[in-house]
């Protein structure tokens, strides 16, 4: 008996050692982890910063078909969160700062314990760097947590390392997942729109993209025009060689109005012509094959390019509308050598994208 009482002596000494032990341990902790992505910087930005991608590449738990997930009604940017519960628990993260292409800020609530999470964006050679920073503090019951499993490297460091290559091997796939689809020649209809013209590296062109069609939205909403239409773009020039591209990014309205002079932004009415529709499914860097398998169409077609009309781009589901890349829809019109009035009851369709003017008195 008096082993036994020994015994379960030294057992309570064990563990009240243990727990004195752990409880003295650092409370705060920070785990750093970075890997190489294979894709552009925006691409992996915007992908990371949409929580309902976050399924396909996050590691939350081994076992994730045991989890449960919500999301807010606004899931991607500042002010947008997630929420999730599983075997070890419930956390919530909210997005509490964002800088364009460079750095997502995210505040964790995982059982009582708040943490912070830092995602940072770098190119480099072979694709974009991202660097993830997790830094909190522990409770004690985490604390014993990571003392069984070998420290806090194994509990979240091994977690990030995961999602870093998952997310990788996501974003491969939703890049390189497209299909281009020839819709025939189509009657592109006159129309009212609001534009603004630039210069700027090819490169740079989504960049810009994404700046000028949000301020032709604002400038449309405070001037209560009614909008007809997905934001387009007209390619007044596309220099290969030189890396450089004139275009007009622009808005579908339903009248014509009369802007201040001096204003970035303009109003003009498109001509209608005949075009040789194509359509992208996928992401905008597959842009320049489509317009080749478009010219080929034509080729085969026995169609002529009018290259006095310029190529116009519409952006019929986009990165405002659907955040996974895959999903993107562009529509390609390349104008044809073709009076269109003529040929009306010869042409597969009419394209009603760009609707007729209508003028209110």
């Amino acid at each position: 008996m008096k082993i036994l009482k020994y015994f379960f002596l030294l057992i309570v000494l064990l563990s009240v050692g243990s727990s004195v032990f752990i409880a003295t341990q650092k409370s705060d902790y920070k785990t750093v982890k970075s890997k190489i992505i294979n894709s552009p910087k925006s691409s992996v930005f915007n992908y990371i910063n949409e929580y309902k991608n976050w399924g396909n590449w996050y590691v939350w738990e081994n076992d994730t078909t045991q989890i449960y997930l919500k999301y807010s009604n606004k899931s991607y940017g500042v002010g947008s969160s997630y929420y999730w519960a599983g075997n070890s628990g419930e956390v919530k993260s909210i997005t509490i700062f964002e800088k364009k292409n460079e750095s997502i800020i995210q505040k964790t609530d995982f059982n009582g314990a708040i943490s912070e999470t830092t995602w940072k964006f770098k190119d480099t050679i072979g694709g974009t760097k991202v660097t993830c920073i997790s830094k909190g503090e522990m409770p004690f019951m985490f604390k014993i947590k990571a003392f069984l499993n070998g420290g806090i490297e194994n509990v979240i460091g091994s977690k990030l390392e995961k999602s870093l290559l998952n997310l990788d091997r996501s974003l491969d796939y939703e890049l390189n997942t497209f299909s281009i689809k020839p819709n025939g020649i189509v009657i592109k209809k006159s129309s009212f729109y609001l534009f603004q013209t630039i210069n700027c590296k090819i490169l740079k062109l989504n960049y810009n993209l994404n700046i000028i069609i949000p301020n032709l939205i604002t400038f449309s909403e405070k001037n209560n025009l009614k909008v007809k239409g997905k934001p387009f773009v007209i390619y007044n020039s596309y220099d290969v060689k030189k890396g450089i591209t004139n275009v007009s990014v622009c808005l579908t309205i339903k009248n014509r109005i009369f802007t201040s002079s001096g204003s970035d932004i303009s109003c003009k009415e498109s001509e209608a012509f005949s075009a040789f529709k194509t359509t992208l499914i996928g992401d905008y860097s597959h842009r320049e094959l489509a317009w080749e398998k478009a010219t080929n169409y034509l080729i085969k077609d026995k169609q002529i390019q009018n290259k006095s009309i310029p190529i116009i781009e519409i952006f019929t589901k986009s990165l405002s509308e659907v955040k996974r890349p895959s999903k993107w829809e562009t529509t390609i019109y390349i104008p044809i050598q073709s009076n269109f009035i003529k040929r009306a009851n010869t042409v597969k369709s009419v394209d009603d994208t760009l609707e007729a003017p209508q003028i209110t008195p």
